[in-house]
């Protein structure tokens, strides 16, 4: 007996999606108002670049940031800060979490 599975349907436009890139952060920074993260830039990175889930799962919350969009920008790698606020991130302020994201040291 032959099993004959048509894959066609598997790899069609109308399902193909892209995944952010999960974003190396080279440091985060917790204060009164929010969330200090800082990342790599070539000159381009804005907030909007970024999407941010979080995962409200105990015993904390956890944050991931990944890049919507690819810093297109030729400069070399530098250290840019975005900083969002605890309503932003759906916490509560001063709220502990855990960061999903590889930490690294600095471009």
């Amino acid at each position: 007996m032959t099993l004959v599975v048509d894959l066609s349907l598997i790899a069609t436009p109308a399902l193909a999606f892209t995944v952010p890139a999960i974003e190396p952060i080279y440091g985060v920074t917790v204060g009164p108002q929010g969330v200090t993260v800082r990342l790599a830039s070539h000159g381009c990175t804005t907030k909007a670049d970024l999407t941010v889930a979080v995962a409200k799962n105990p015993p904390r919350p956890l944050v991931l940031f990944a890049r919507k969009h690819p810093d297109a920008c030729a400069a070399s790698a530098t250290p840019v800060e975005v900083v969002y606020t605890f309503d932003e991130l759906g916490l509560d302020p001063g709220q502990a979490f855990s960061l999903a994201n590889p930490l690294m040291s600095g471009p």
